[in-house]
């Protein structure tokens, strides 16, 4: 975890430096935005719709559809177990993850779709006592929007992860988040 953390600012400063020789003009974009995330697969039997955050470093030109994006995410999923048909206890599932992501944007006037795929390491902690945070990796891929308005843009996107987990620590993990935000 330390290398990957040493070994990560590293790969973005060469990459922006690399690129920014080899095209030309750069264009630059930080983001936030938020919305529901939504558990499928096994993790929807247990854990019930939460919420979800996300910071942005988007790296393109101007001359190319295709780009990076860094993202940092904040999930946090219910989940409700019942005893004797009351509510007895609440807990969340809480996936924080590190991104590194492609996208490819179609062309377009004030609204560009976008296509994207990637991976990145993902922590994911259940909120209950003694539990402990497990580290894996992951990917994820999905499709989005942006609407420029002036030098800011609008985005909704949507995106399938999936943790890769070993059978013995629950398995893998899978959610879909819808978020809503701003570029500038």
């Amino acid at each position: 975890m330390n290398r990957l953390l040493r070994v990560a600012p590293i790969s973005l400063i060469l990459t922006i430096a690399v690129s920014t020789a080899s095209y030309g003009q750069k264009s630059y974009a930080l983001g936030l935005g938020g919305g529901a995330a939504i558990p499928v697969g096994k993790l929807g039997d247990v854990q019930k719709t939460g919420y979800n955050v996300m910071a942005v470093l988007a790296v393109g030109s101007t001359d190319l559809p295709i780009g990076l994006r860094f993202d940092g995410i904040y999930n946090n999923l219910r989940s409700t177990n019942s005893l004797s048909g009351s509510t007895a206890t609440s807990s969340d599932l809480r996936v924080i993850a590190t991104l590194v992501n492609l996208v490819y944007v179609f062309p377009g006037t004030s609204a560009k779709a976008y296509i994207l795929a990637g991976g990145g390491l993902y922590n994911s902690k259940p909120d209950v006592p003694g539990a402990k945070a497990q580290n894996n990796f992951g990917s994820n891929a999905g499709l989005g929007a942006t609407f420029g308005f002036g030098p800011f843009a609008a985005f909704i996107e949507s995106r399938y992860h999936s943790i890769s987990r070993s059978t013995s620590k629950g398995g893998v993990y899978q959610f879909v988040p819808i978020t809503v935000g701003f570029m500038f």
